[in-house]
C-alpha cells in the first residue's frame, strides 16, 4: 500500500514525452511550455525524452551521465550483429549517429559527469549548485529536471527543494521505494511543486508492504487542472516492460 501523499489530488493536463514503454514520461503541458531549459540526469543510450522536449520547446538541453561512452552503443551494435539481427544492427548504428549529432551543437550539451553520490564506480562529480549556475549562465531561469540516476536521486532531494523556486517541472524515478518511502513522503511535503502524476515501473516487482520497488513521479509548478476525478493508470501511461502486466496502484486511506 502506498501512502496517500503519493496520490495526485486531481487530473491535470499531461503530455507524454519519450519513446514507447520504458523511457517515456508523462509531464505537465504547462511545465513543458514554460521551461527555458531541460536538465537531464541519466541518459544511457536513450535520449528520446530529450528529443521530444527539444522538438516542442526548442530550449537548451543539459544532459549528464558519466557512464555513457561509445561502448554503450557499440555493445548493442556488436550483439545484434552476432545474433544476425540486421534490423537492430542498423537501428543501433543510427541511434549512435543521432546521439552524436543531437549533442554536438551549441543548443544541446552532454557532460560525462555524475550527479548524486553513491555506487561502486568513481566518476567525475558535479554539484547541483554548479549545474544551476551553468544553466543560469545561459540565461535559463525556469528549469525542467528529469532525474533517472538509479538510486542516487536520494542524495539530491535537498538540492531540488533548495532550487524549487526556479524549477518549472520535475520527472523523477525513485528506486527501492519500499525501503525509502519515508524519505519520498518527506520530499513531497517539502518540495514546493504540485505532484501531478505517479506511475509504477513494472521492470521491478513490489517490495515490502506491497509497495512498488520503482515509482516515477512528476511535479509541476503551475499545473493546469482538468478534473477533480483522478484514476490510474492515466490514458497516456504505458507499461515500461510491455511483456509484463502493469502494477496496480493501491493507496492508503490516510
Amino acid at each position: 500500500m502506498i501512502p496517500r501523499k503519493l496520490k495526485p489530488q486531481s487530473l491535470f493536463n499531461l503530455v507524454r514525452l519519450g519513446k514507447d514503454n520504458d523511457g517515456g514520461y508523462l509531464i505537465c503541458k504547462n511545465s513543458l511550455e514554460n521551461s527555458s531549459c531541460l536538465i537531464s540526469f541519466g541518459i544511457k543510450d536513450d535520449y528520446s525524452f530529450e528529443e521530444d522536449f527539444k522538438n516542442i520547446n526548442n530550449s537548451k538541453i543539459f544532459a549528464f551521465d558519466p557512464s555513457v561512452t561509445y561502448k554503450t552503443f557499440f555493445k548493442k551494435i556488436i550483439t545484434s550483429l552476432i545474433n544476425l539481427n540486421l534490423k537492430f544492427f542498423y537501428s543501433n548504428i543510427l541511434n549512435y549517429l543521432n546521439f552524436k549529432k543531437f549533442f554536438n551543437n551549441k543548443e544541446n550539451y552532454f557532460f560525462k559527469k555524475k550527479i548524486g553520490k553513491g555506487g561502486n564506480i568513481i566518476y567525475p562529480y558535479i554539484s547541483i549548485d554548479d549545474v544551476v549556475k551553468l544553466a543560469k549562465k545561459e540565461n535559463n531561469s525556469q528549469i525542467f529536471f528529469k532525474v533517472d540516476i538509479e538510486g542516487s536521486e536520494y542524495s539530491i532531494l535537498d538540492d531540488l527543494i533548495k532550487y524549487s523556486n526556479i524549477i518549472s517541472g520535475l520527472a523523477i524515478e525513485f528506486h527501492q521505494c519500499d525501503l525509502h518511502m519515508e524519505r519520498i513522503v518527506k520530499f513531497i511535503k517539502n518540495f514546493n511543486l504540485t505532484l501531478v502524476h505517479i506511475h509504477p515501473n513494472n521492470w521491478e516487482e513490489k517490495g515490502i508492504n506491497d509497495i512498488p520497488s520503482v515509482l516515477e513521479l512528476t511535479f509541476s509548478s503551475n499545473p493546469e487542472l482538468v478534473s477533480n476525478d483522478v484514476s490510474f493508470p492515466h490514458k497516456l501511461d504505458q507499461r515500461n516492460n510491455p511483456n509484463v502486466e502493469d502494477i496496480e496502484l493501491t493507496f492508503l486511506h490516510n
